[in-house]
């Protein structure tokens, strides 16, 4: 089981990413490890398609104050943000938007031993 936690400017957003709560997502976070999740899909949904990078300051910060296994979604848009992404020691990522437009091969990243 895995739970995703989708957020906006560091806050749980709902409603199909339409309401914004006032509940921090590293709480939010919290709340699910303490309810025994043990996976999460942490989504920062202004980088989410936007080929900019991942919020790799609040994946980090996540995976640093809980012990979940933390996978990030959106935003990659290179092999240099996987490997990054890697050096963070989360549990994995999701890659869609830069496979679809051919910025990451498949073959090339399954090649770097780090990000495997």
């Amino acid at each position: 089981l895995a739970v995703s936690v989708d957020a906006r400017d560091g806050y749980v957003a709902t409603d199909g990413w339409i309401e914004t709560s006032n509940v921090e997502a590293s709480q939010f976070a919290k709340q699910l490890e303490a309810a025994s999740v043990k996976t999460v899909v942490y989504t920062d949904i202004s980088k989410d398609g936007m080929l900019e990078g991942p919020n790799f300051e609040a994946l980090s910060d996540l995976n640093e104050q809980t012990e979940l296994q933390v996978i990030a979604s959106g935003g990659v848009s290179s092999l240099s943000d996987i490997q990054r992404l890697s050096e963070l020691k989360l549990y994995g990522v999701i890659i869609g938007k830069a496979l679809y437009e051919d910025r990451v091969n498949l073959s090339d990243i399954m090649k770097e031993p780090k990000t495997c």
